[in-house]
């Protein structure tokens, strides 16, 4: 009968220290998880900000074609009044 109550003692003993082991993990594991979801999101943040800054370099390119363009079309214009008369 001792042997048998020293038994149970060592199963819950070993039971406890699985217990802790697994909580250990699941906080070493919830850690890296928040590492990970800051490195994303900084990623993320550069991602951001190269999209921003290429939507304003198309943004320049897009006046400037504008510009051309309005220059063009006054070209054409001059062209056509000269043809006219």
């Amino acid at each position: 009968m001792t042997q048998l109550v020293k038994l149970e003692k060592r199963f819950e003993i070993a039971l406890e220290k699985l217990e802790l082991a697994l909580a250990n993990k699941n906080l070493g594991e919830a850690s890296n998880n928040i590492d990970k979801k800051d490195k994303d999101a900084e990623k993320n943040t550069h991602k951001i900000d190269d999209l921003l800054i290429k939507i304003g370099k198309l943004e320049k390119a897009a006046e400037s074609d504008a510009e051309e363009i309005d220059k063009l079309i006054m070209k054409l214009k001059k062209i056509l009044e000269i043809n006219n008369d």
